[in-house]
C-alpha cells in the first residue's frame, strides 16, 4: 500500500525522566529502544504500551541502531557498545564491548546486519562483526570527532561525517583495505564562531538511503542559519538539494522511507520540529512541532508508522524526555 507522507498522526507518547537523545524501532518492530542522558535504555513494548528500562550501560547511551534480524545496538559515552537480542518477550543483553577509549557518537550497522561500525570523540573508527563483536577494521585519519557513519547496500564500503572546524567532511572508505576513497568537504554545515575558536555547528549525522543513491546529511546552515540537511549523490558526492527547516536549530536526524521520501528531527531551545521532505524539492510537504528539542527519529520496518525522541524542560538543559509514536493514515 502506498503512504501519503503528509498524513500521519500522534498514536502514543511515552514521558521519561531523562532527555533523549536516540531511538529506534527493533528489527521486528515491536519494540522502540531509547537512549538519552542517563547510563539505561529504554524500550517501550509497541503493543502492550509497558516502558521499562534495560541496564548495562556505563555513561549516557546517545547512539543506537537495528541490526539484522534480531539486535539493537547501544552506545555509550564511555565507549562502551551492548547488543540487545529482541526476538523474545523482552530485550535481553547478548554481547557487550569496550569498543573505544572516549564518546562513541556514531553508530551504523550494514544491510545485511552482518558488521557495524562505531565512530568516536577523537576521530576514530572501528569496524566490527555482529555476531560476536569482534573488531576487523580501524580507520585512521580523521581527527576530529566522527558523528556519523553509513554502510551503501552493498556493504563494501562506509561513509563517514565529522565536525572539522570551517569545513565539516564526508568521505568514502573501502572496507577491505581501510584505505580513504575520496573526501568533500562541507562548508555549507560549518558554524565556526572565529571569535570563540568553537566548531558549534558541523554534520551531527547522515543516512543512506534504501538504493544507496543519496546521501542526507544532517546540521545546521551557518551559525544563525535554519536546521538544514543537505542532499548528496553517493556516486558523484554532488550536491543535489538543500531542505531547510523553519526555524533556527539544528536537524540531528533523518530517515529515509522505502518509498523515497524523508523525515527529519530538528530542534533549538525550548522547540522542535518533524519534517517531512521529498528528495525533488527544497519545500517541506508537511512539518508538525514539538515542544522540545527532537533529537531522533526511526521509521518503523513495515514502514506504517514512525517514533520521535524528545529533550524536554526548560531553558537550554532539558531535564526530562518524550518517546511519541505516530502513524501514516489513508
Amino acid at each position: 500500500m502506498t503512504i501519503d507522507p503528509t498524513k500521519f498522526k500522534q498514536i502514543a507518547v511515552h514521558k521519561h525522566d531523562a532527555p533523549l537523545l536516540c531511538c529506534a524501532f527493533d528489527p521486528t518492530g515491536r519494540f522502540v529502544l531509547a537512549g538519552g542522558r542517563e547510563p539505561s535504555v529504554v524500550c517501550v513494548d509497541v503493543v502492550s504500551g509497558e516502558k521499562s528500562r534495560l541496564d548495562g550501560h556505563e555513561s549516557w547511551v546517545g547512539a543506537i541502531v537495528r541490526c539484522g534480524a534480531e539486535l539493537v545496538l547501544t552506545a555509550d559515552q564511555a565507549g562502551r557498545v551492548i547488543a540487545w537480542d529482541c526476538s523474545s518477550d523482552r530485550p535481553v543483553l547478548r554481547w557487550d564491548i569496550a569498543a573505544h577509549e572516549s564518546t562513541i557518537y556514531a553508530l551504523a550497522a550494514s544491510a545485511d546486519g552482518k558488521q557495524f561500525a562505531t565512530g568516536d570523540r577523537d576521530g576514530g573508527i572501528r569496524i566490527w562483526q555482529t555476531d560476536d563483536g569482534r573488531r576487523t577494521r580501524e580507520l585512521n585519519g580523521l581527527g576530529h570527532p566522527v558523528y556519523g557513519l553509513a554502510f551503501p547496500p552493498d556493504g563494501r564500503q562506509l561513509i563517514s561525517a565529522d565536525r572539522q572546524p570551517h569545513k565539516p567532511r564526508i568521505k568514502w572508505w573501502d572496507i577491505a583495505t581501510g584505505g580513504e576513497l575520496r573526501s568533500i568537504d562541507v562548508a555549507e554545515l560549518s558554524a565556526y564562531r572565529r571569535v570563540e575558536d568553537i566548531e558549534w555547528g558541523g554534520i551531527r549525522a547522515i543516512t543512506i538511503s534504501p538504493s544507496g543513491n543519496m546521501l542526507a546529511a544532517c546540521g545546521s546552515n551557518g551559525y544563525s542559519g535554519p536546521a538544514c540537511v543537505l542532499l548528496f549523490d553517493v556516486a558523484t558526492s554532488e550536491l543535489k538539494r538543500k531542505l531547510a527547516a523553519t526555524f533556527k536549530g539544528f536537524c540531528y536526524s533523518a530517515r529515509f522511507h522505502s518509498q523515497g521520501f524523508l523525515l527529519t528531527a530538528s530542534g533549538d531551545i525550548g522547540k522542535g520540529e518533524i519534517g517531512c521532505w521529498s528528495t525533488d524539492q527544497v519545500e517541506s510537504l508537511a512539518s508538525t512541532a514539538t515542544p522540545g528539542p527532537c533529537t531522533a527519529i526511526d521509521i518503523h520496518p513495515e514502514g506504517r508508522r514512525f517514533v520521535a525522541a524528545q529533550a524536554i524542560g526548560k531553558g537550554s538543559y532539558p531535564d526530562a524526555g518524550t518517546l511519541t509514536l505516530f502513524e501514516w493514515f489513508e
